[in-house]
């Protein structure tokens, strides 16, 4: 089986032999991000029982210190000895793509995997996306480094994994892709798609598999927003924006103050876990990654009930976060999005004498809006909840608030939190890749009206490290000269020494995309 892999995987049309190892990214992303899965529910169930049992019975209160000290212990030491496996996942995979990090795909995966179904099982506020998205690019690393030749073609099979991690941990194929296009290359190509789409759609066939063809949410849509009232998404989604601006600097002051005022990696752990086990006991509702908070919310819980809900949600979510114990922002953003969105619907569909139907199209809505503004990422957030609550009924009004909330965070200069998670990464002591041989070859699209656009080869001023060797243009390859004339939708490749690539990335952004 191994010989069979490598020989597809070195066919003389190179194309199809990456689709064809996509495939099997997908096929271990797929196990492996659906195990996580199973990981996480087993360990939010177990961890709920004991702390209901704890806050009633003093045998099981007196069980309960020692073990969540315990796995303080456990999972603090996973942060220190495997620091990759911190946080989300998704700036670390941004990182790795962008060559500066090169982490060891086998202990980052199992670190990941523990810690991320310990905290779960503490009531840590975190998700499971992010993890998910780390661990389906490491099974990508794994079969890339074994079976691929090239930096390049490992590279697209980390970013497929990522895909296939995605799609599996919430059943949806096209977010996976999506996201990947979106938030990590931030452009399209051909081969992207296809590396991307080939691990998505195999990893979603194994989630199934396992978990079912039922839509994460169930939400009874009984009938479309109406059209004359689009004027309250207008304030839906610039409250959205305005949300997802705050969020942004919240967390990344909540994880710059924890550091600063703890610097124990151990003692921030505790505080986190203190802190959610405090949550699971005296108020169970918003304990977890919040997925039965989501499912009950109710129009008859009143605006003031909901208030604590989603105040009480956020802090706890910050602090979980801020510790850097393993976990993601991506579901809990989520859940913020619908306790808000639950709250404006509180206030205006008895104001306004509107039917209580619309109760779960506001939810939705604000959900998608609130990923927009928090991730910048407004195709992914769209195709997500559709994906999520299995309905096409709801696009338009989807794709209208998510731009709204789009524009508002752009206007309050609020950057996508996962690049500035990135950015943190990048500052603090983190694995970052300095002693590097061998060349990389770089893609980069020539965006409208950048710098590069309509310009020739010889003006561009390109950094000194690297070798402008083809551009691709309409499905043709071209062979540049210094007359050569660049284009918008161009796809152009350098080539350049691994030591500087990061440099020449920043370059090449510079002249891309500025």
């Amino acid at each position: 089986m191994r010989l069979l892999i490598k020989d597809l995987s070195q066919s003389s049309n190179k194309n199809i032999g990456l689709i064809f190892l996509s495939l099997w990214v997908g096929l271990a992303a797929g196990f492996l991000a659906s195990f996580y899965r199973l990981a996480l529910s087993l360990a939010e169930k177990l961890g709920a029982t004991l702390y209901h049992q704890a806050s009633t019975q003093l045998i099981y209160g007196l069980f309960l210190l020692p073990t969540l000290l315990l796995l303080v212990f456990i999972v603090s030491t996973l942060m220190k000895k495997y620091p990759m496996s911190n946080g989300s996942g998704i700036p670390q995979v941004k990182g790795q793509l962008l060559g500066y990090f090169k982490p060891d795909w086998f202990s980052t995966a199992w670190a990941k995997f523990v810690g991320g179904t310990l905290a779960m099982f503490a009531g840590l506020s975190l998700g499971r996306e992010g993890p998910s998205i780390q661990l389906g690019a490491a099974m990508g690393q794994a079969l890339g480094q074994r079976f691929s030749s090239t930096e390049r073609h490992q590279r697209l099979l980390i970013a497929s994994g990522a895909s296939a991690g995605l799609s599996a941990a919430f059943n949806a194929p096209l977010s996976g892709i999506m996201f990947t296009l979106e938030e990590v290359f931030k452009y399209f190509s051909p081969l992207i798609i296809l590396t991307c789409m080939s691990s998505a759609i195999m990893a979603d066939a194994v989630s199934r598999i396992i978990f079912g063809p039922a839509s994460i949410f169930d939400f009874q849509i009984v009938s479309s927003f109406p059209l004359s009232d689009y004027w309250l998404l207008l304030l839906l989604g610039i409250l959205m924006g305005i949300f997802g601006a705050v969020y942004n600097a919240a967390l990344l002051k909540s994880q710059s103050l924890m550091k600063g005022k703890i610097k124990s990696p151990f003692l921030r752990v505790l505080f986190s876990f203190a802190a959610s086990a405090l949550v699971a006991l005296f108020f169970p509702l918003i304990s977890g990654s919040g997925h039965q908070l989501i499912d009950q919310l109710t129009l008859t819980w009143g605006i003031a009930f909901l208030c604590l809900i989603f105040v009480a949600k956020f802090l706890i979510s910050l602090i979980s976060y801020a510790s850097g114990v393993p976990g993601g922002i991506f579901f809990p953003l989520l859940v913020l999005g619908a306790s808000l969105g639950s709250i404006f619907a509180t206030a205006v569909i008895p104001l306004l004498h509107l039917s209580p139907h619309l109760f779960p199209n506001f939810i939705i809505l604000a959900m998608a809006a609130t990923f927009t503004a928090i991730v910048r990422a407004p195709m992914t957030g769209i195709l997500l909840l559709v994906e999520m609550t299995g309905s096409f009924d709801h696009l338009l009004p989807l794709a209208f608030v998510s731009l709204i909330s789009y524009i508002v965070a752009e206007l309050l200069h609020s950057k996508p939190i996962y690049d500035s998670l990135l950015h943190n990464l990048l500052t603090a002591d983190s694995e970052i890749a300095t002693e590097k041989e061998g060349h990389i070859m770089i893609e980069a699209l020539v965006q409208f009206d950048s710098e590069a656009d309509h310009q020739p080869v010889q003006n561009l001023h390109l950094p000194k490290d690297s070798l402008l060797i083809s551009i691709q243009r309409n499905g043709e390859k071209i062979i540049p000269r210094g007359d050569t004339l660049l284009h918008a939708g161009d796809i152009a490749t350098f080539l350049a020494t691994q030591a500087q690539e990061v440099s020449v990335r920043q370059k090449i952004k510079h002249l891309f995309t500025d």
